[in-house]
C-alpha cells in the first residue's frame, strides 16, 4: 500500500520549480500583476481604479442616524446617538448668548471662527469597533487595537479639521418672555445657552477589507447626513429640557461642506523579486488599497479633498503619508486628481441613497 507522503509527490505540479517556491509571498504576486502591460492589480483593477461603493442609510431605527457602506470586502456599520448635555454639567462653562438669533454678517462670521465648542466641551465623539473578527488581525472580544485607537484618533481630527458638525446645530437654547419692566431697565432678554447636544458616534467593522479609514469615514458622514434630532427646548418651570416625540418635529444637521479622503499605497518590488527578471522597476501608486495589497506597500497615505466649491477646483482639507519618500509633487499632483474623482463617486452614491429615501 502505497504512503501517503509518496502520493503526495506524485499530485505535485512539476512545472512549478522549487526555485520558485521562496518567491510565493504578497510583494512577488504583486509585482507578477503590475508587471503586465497594462499594468493590473490582483483584483483586476487599474492602479488608478477605485472599488465601487454600496451605501444604505436608516437601517438602525433606535438610533438618531445610522449607515451602512461596503467597499469592496470593507463593510462598516454606523449609529449616531444623541444625548443631551446641559452647561451646568460643563465645568467652568462661561454663559454665553446662543448662535440662534445671529444675523447674517455674524453667521458669515461663525463659518471662519478658531473657536467652536465642538472640540471643547467633545460635543462629537467618533469610535470604531474593530475587535469583531472582522480580519485575522483583529480577534473577536479582545481590547482596543491601536489601529482602532489610531482610526478613531483620525475621524475625529478630520471632524476638527473639516468643521463639518455646525456647532450651532447642537445649541439648546431659551429666550425669556419679554417684560415691561425688563424692556425698562433695558435688561437683556437675548437668548442663552441651557444645553448642547452630544453626537455618539459608534462604528463597527464587520469586514476589514482595506482603506479602512475611508469607508468609516463615509460611513460617519452618511450616519450624520441621516441623522435626526428631536425638537428640544427649556422650560423655565421644570428648569430642565423638554423633548418632542413627534417625527416631523425633528430637524437635520447641516453639515459643512462634504469631505472626501482617498487613501493609498505605493507598492515598490522587493530587489529579490527584480532579480529574477534582470530588470529594475520603479513603484507603482495603488488607489484605495485592498487588504492584500497594504501587506506589500511600505508607504502610504491619504488625501481629502472637497470638489464641491464654487470655484470648480477640489479644495485640499488634510494630507497624510508616511512609511516613505518615493512619491513626489508631481505624483501628488496626480493623487489629488484622483482624489476628485473619488469624491464625484461618492457624491453619485450619497444622492442615489438621498433620491431613494
Amino acid at each position: 500500500m502505497p504512503s501517503t507522503t509518496s502520493g503526495l509527490s506524485s499530485d505535485r505540479d512539476p512545472s512549478v520549480p522549487a526555485s520558485a517556491m521562496p518567491l510565493i509571498s504578497p510583494n512577488a504576486l504583486l509585482y507578477a500583476h503590475l508587471k503586465q502591460n497594462p499594468p493590473r492589480r490582483p483584483s483586476n483593477r487599474a492602479p488608478s481604479e477605485f472599488r465601487s461603493i454600496q451605501l444604505n442609510v436608516g437601517s438602525l431605527t433606535h438610533c438618531n442616524g445610522s449607515s451602512l457602506v461596503k467597499i469592496g470586502a470593507t463593510t462598516i456599520v454606523c449609529g449616531v446617538r444623541a444625548e443631551i448635555l446641559p452647561v451646568t454639567e460643563i465645568p467652568s462653562f462661561r454663559i454665553t448668548r446662543s448662535g440662534a438669533s445671529s444675523t447674517p454678517a455674524a453667521a458669515a462670521e461663525e463659518e471662519e471662527e478658531v473657536y467652536s465648542a465642538i472640540p471643547l466641551y467633545n460635543l462629537v465623539v467618533p469610535n470604531i469597533e474593530l475587535a469583531t473578527g472582522c480580519s485575522p488581525r483583529h480577534p473577536a472580544n479582545t481590547t482596543p487595537s491601536t489601529e482602532a485607537q489610531s482610526i478613531s484618533q483620525r475621524l475625529l481630527s478630520l471632524l476638527h479639521t473639516s468643521q463639518l458638525v455646525r456647532s450651532s446645530d447642537l445649541e439648546i437654547s431659551y429666550t425669556p418672555p419679554p417684560q415691561a419692566e425688563d424692556l425698562e431697565l433695558g435688561l437683556d432678554t437675548d437668548p442663552r445657552l441651557k444645553a448642547y447636544w452630544t453626537l455618539y458616534i459608534d462604528m463597527t467593522c464587520i469586514s476589514h477589507g482595506g482603506s479602512i479609514f475611508d469607508a468609516a469615514w463615509l460611513a460617519l458622514y452618511a450616519a450624520l447626513k441621516n441623522t435626526l434630532l428631536p425638537k428640544a427646548w427649556w422650560d423655565a418651570d421644570l428648569e430642565q429640557v423638554l423633548c418632542s416625540a413627534e417625527v416631523s418635529d425633528a430637524r437635520k444637521l447641516d453639515l459643512r461642506g462634504m469631505p472626501v479622503p482617498s487613501s493609498f499605497g505605493v507598492f515598490v518590488p522587493e530587489k529579490r523579486v527584480l532579480g529574477q527578471d534582470g530588470r529594475e522597476d520603479g513603484f507603482w501608486v495603488l488607489m484605495d488599497t485592498d487588504g492584500f495589497e497594504e501587506e506589500a506597500c511600505g508607504e502610504t497615505g491619504s488625501i481629502t479633498v472637497d470638489a464641491g466649491s464654487s470655484t470648480g477646483s477640489p479644495s485640499i482639507l488634510r494630507i497624510e503619508k508616511n512609511g516613505g519618500s518615493n512619491v513626489g509633487v508631481d505624483q501628488m499632483v496626480e493623487i489629488v486628481a484622483l482624489a476628485e474623482r473619488r469624491w464625484h463617486q461618492w457624491k453619485a452614491a450619497l444622492n442615489s441613497v438621498v433620491t431613494a429615501s
